[in-house]
């Protein structure tokens, strides 16, 4: 074990010099085959999150995505050392033969960060300048919620952050949605205004919220336990009951069950939420999901989600940074609305986004913009304005 006392041995590139507004696709090995074929795309990438104790599992299972040259996007690997009962602190080392192994495939070098818990700004900063020791890696910061939405935490944690001038990787702590917290989203905008490259990992439909507010990248999980950090139970109980799966409907911006959404489009067939023209469902309406055989709900449902997804962050992303995130406002006050004509109860992150963004002046952002879709090159001369 090392504590960053591995020598940097940077690549032809910097850390994250190969993301460009990217949204990620969050998959667990198993998931590896099913996510590149989803991911295969510009402005795409895959993360992994190892299984507990199979870190070399996951390491190998890059290689060969690696070596059979069938995926040419930006790869992640995450040690999850931060996860489950047994998990590691802020403060222990990193593993030399995690971090080698990622510059040995010539991936951005994710650091095996243990958990930073509520208050531990100690174990943060240490985290930190380990990873400023490594040189040329991205500091993984699994964060107890409170760093976000605490004012004199968050306060730390931005000058750490900008101290460290490391890039970094973020995933939050919750029980279910981590921006549906009061001052989560403030707290997210604040530590992207903070100077270096910002990945949010772990995430759901906030992480098109994340790129059009300036994140360097974001990735969506393909299952709940990849959508956010759940914090670890005082007591081990059984495992929960696998029900439905959850598939996105695009005008609503959020995951329903499967179930749910059938019963919901048998009461409401004229809300005009229920036709989709994503490649998965081509032109069905989504409770065609709820009558699949239950070994293919799940498989169809993650597709379904993802794709839409990146149709939704294309659309948004034809105009430049600071009318993205006027446009992804836009979008999170008319799913508010949607949600009220079929009666369903309105996510928490969607008010959160809605009234942390106006507050924002458009010119914070202005020097992040890049004028430019997701995958094309500068043109010349400025860009159309195009609120959507």
């Amino acid at each position: 074990m090392a504590d960053g006392s591995a020598g940097p041995r940077p690549g032809p590139v910097g850390p994250v010099d190969c993301f460009d507004r990217s949204l990620l696709v969050h998959c667990g090995p198993a998931q590896i085959a099913e996510a590149v074929a989803v991911a295969d795309q510009p402005g795409s990438g895959l993360v992994v999150t190892a299984s507990a104790d199979r870190r070399q599992n996951c390491l190998d299972q890059a290689r060969r995505l690696v070596r059979s040259g069938r995926f040419g996007h930006p790869l992640l690997l995450d040690a999850g050392r931060y996860a489950g009962a047994g998990r590691c602190d802020a403060r222990t080392p990193f593993s030399d033969w995690w971090i080698d192994g990622q510059r040995e495939l010539g991936l951005p070098v994710l650091t095996d960060s243990g958990y930073v818990a509520a208050g531990d700004a100690a174990g943060l900063w240490h985290l930190l300048q380990a990873t400023a020791r490594l040189g040329d890696a991205i500091a993984l910061l699994p964060l107890h919620i409170s760093w976000l939405t605490g004012t004199g935490a968050r306060r730390t944690l931005t000058r750490y952050v900008a101290l460290a001038g490391v890039p970094v990787a973020l995933v939050l702590e919750h029980p279910a949605d981590p921006f549906a917290e009061p001052g989560a989203v403030e707290g997210l905008l604040e530590v992207l205004d903070c100077g270096v490259p910002v990945l949010l990992l772990r995430c759901d439909v906030s992480a098109l919220g994340a790129l059009c507010c300036g994140a360097t990248a974001a990735a969506v999980g393909t299952v709940p336990a990849l959508r956010h950090l759940y914090p670890v139970p005082p007591v081990p109980g059984p495992a929960p009951r696998v029900g439905r799966p959850s598939a996105i409907v695009g005008r609503c911006l959020a995951y329903r069950r499967t179930d749910v959404i059938a019963r919901t489009r048998a009461l409401f067939p004229e809300a005009g939420l229920w036709t989709c023209d994503c490649e998965t469902c081509d032109g069905r309406d989504l409770s065609w999901l709820d009558r699949q055989p239950q070994h293919r709900r799940s498989l169809l449902a993650f597709r379904h989600s993802l794709r839409v997804l990146y149709a939704l962050r294309d659309d948004i992303f034809r105009s430049s940074l600071p009318n993205s995130r006027l446009s992804w406002h836009a979008r999170c006050r008319d799913a508010i609305w949607r949600h009220a004509d079929v009666r369903w109860p309105v996510p928490g992150m969607l008010r959160r986004w809605e009234t942390a963004l106006p507050a924002l002046p458009v010119t914070r952002l202005a020097r992040l913009d890049r004028s430019r879709p997701v995958g094309v090159p500068p043109a010349n001369g400025p860009q159309p304005v195009r609120v959507v």
